[in-house]
C-alpha cells in the first residue's frame, strides 16, 4: 500500500477526482491539502510515496519540490496552462509526473501506476513544449549506451526524432512500414514509453540522439 498526497484548491473538481481514485486505486491512501492546510503543514511528516501538486496551488512550488526530491519522494505536477513558464523550468527537474488538465479517470490512473513502479508519465499536450526545451539544452554529441537498442532501433529512433511517419521512415532506412512498426514497438518496449514522443524526449534527455 502507498500514501498518496494531492496539494490542490478544494473544489468540486478536486473532490470528485479523488473520490473517483479512492474508488480505482482502493489499495492505496489518498490524502489532499489545499494551499493553506499546506502551508500549515510540518513538511517533514509527509511519508507519501508521491507527491501530485497543481501548479496553481498557492504556495513555493519550486522549494517544496526540491525538499522532497531530496528525500526521494516521486513528484508529479499538475499544470492547467500551456503558457505556464514554471512548467519548463520543473521540466528540468526530471519530475516523475506532468499531468495537463482535463485528464480522463483511465489516464489518472495509468500515470499514478506509472509513477509508482518508477516510470515517467508526460501528458501528450505537453510533450511538444517539454521536447523543445530539452533540444535547446541538448546541442552536443549523442553518446549511446550499450545494449538499450539494436542498430537499426537506433536508426529508427533518430528518425522518430526528426519527425518522420512510419512511412517515410520506411522510404529513408530501405525497409519495409511493418518492419518500421515492428522497430517501434520494441523502443517503446525497451524504453518503457507510452508513445513515439516520449521515446524521443527519453533519448533527448539522455543525449543518447540530439536534433
Amino acid at each position: 500500500m502507498s500514501e498518496i498526497t494531492i496539494i490542490k484548491e478544494k473544489d468540486l473538481v478536486r473532490n470528485i477526482i479523488i473520490e473517483k481514485l479512492e474508488e480505482k486505486l482502493p489499495e492505496h491512501t489518498w490524502r489532499a491539502f489545499d494551499s493553506v492546510e499546506f502551508n500549515k503543514l510540518d513538511q517533514s511528516t509527509v511519508q507519501s510515496e508521491l507527491i501530485i501538486i497543481d501548479l496553481n496551488a498557492k504556495i513555493n512550488i519550486t522549494d517544496t519540490i526540491e525538499r522532497f526530491l531530496q528525500r526521494n519522494i516521486r513528484v508529479a505536477v499538475w499544470a492547467t496552462d500551456l503558457d505556464n513558464h514554471l512548467l519548463r523550468e520543473l521540466f528540468r527537474f526530471g519530475l516523475h509526473g506532468y499531468f495537463y488538465n482535463g485528464m480522463e479517470l483511465s489516464e489518472l490512473v495509468f500515470a499514478t501506476k506509472s509513477m509508482l513502479n518508477d516510470q515517467q508519465y508526460i501528458h501528450p499536450k505537453l510533450s511538444t513544449i517539454l521536447l523543445d526545451d530539452y533540444v535547446k539544452l541538448t546541442r552536443k554529441q549523442a553518446v549511446r549506451p550499450m545494449g538499450v537498442l539494436t542498430d537499426q532501433e537506433w536508426k529508427v529512433l533518430e528518425e522518430l526524432g526528426k519527425g518522420r511517419n512510419n512511412d517515410s521512415i520506411a522510404k529513408q532506412l530501405f525497409i519495409s512500414t511493418r518492419t518500421v512498426n515492428n522497430h517501434v514497438s520494441s523502443i517503446l518496449k525497451k524504453l518503457h514509453v507510452s508513445d513515439r514522443t516520449n521515446a524521443v524526449i527519453v533519448a533527448v534527455k539522455n543525449n543518447w540522439i540530439t536534433l
